[in-house]
């Protein structure tokens, strides 16, 4: 029988890193497979070319945090599986498109703790519930 294979997706706060401890209470290092996954997001115009949002000396500098957050979150993560992902792209869309193409079993992340007005876009939380072909565990 194959290993569950589990999407973690992190941004870094600490609300994020719950996950692993959820992951770690509910999934053993034996029988689990982890993919930890960063997005760096971008954003589209009307012409729909891809533009970060970031100057583009700041790409580099926003790679390099999400190497370092997957590296604290992986040994967070000792004894398991586990894989590093860092992509660029919307986060809701990519999340669900790594579960797809890494063919997941379950993605495992937090709810939103977004306030005021960025919340009226809806949480990342939100979409990848609503649109995921794949399960999602929401951590409260």
């Amino acid at each position: 029988m194959s290993n569950l294979k589990v999407l973690v997706p992190l941004d870094g706060t600490e609300k994020s890193m719950e996950s692993l401890v959820w992951l770690k209470k509910y999934f053993k290092k034996e029988s689990t497979d982890v993919t930890l996954i960063y997005v760096a997001q971008v954003i589209y115009t009307n012409s729909m070319a891809v533009l970060s949002t970031f100057p583009e000396n700041e790409v580099d500098a926003s790679y390099n945090i999400g190497e370092k957050i997957l590296a604290n979150a992986a040994e967070k993560l000792d004894g398991y599986k586990v894989k590093k992902t860092i992509l660029p792209g919307s986060i809701a869309d990519t999340i669900i498109n790594e579960a797809i193409e890494g063919s997941i079993d379950l993605i495992v992340m937090t709810k939103s703790s977004q306030k005021g007005f960025s919340r009226i876009f809806g949480s990342v939380a939100n979409k990848v519930v609503r649109d995921s072909k794949v399960a999602v565990l929401v951590v409260p």
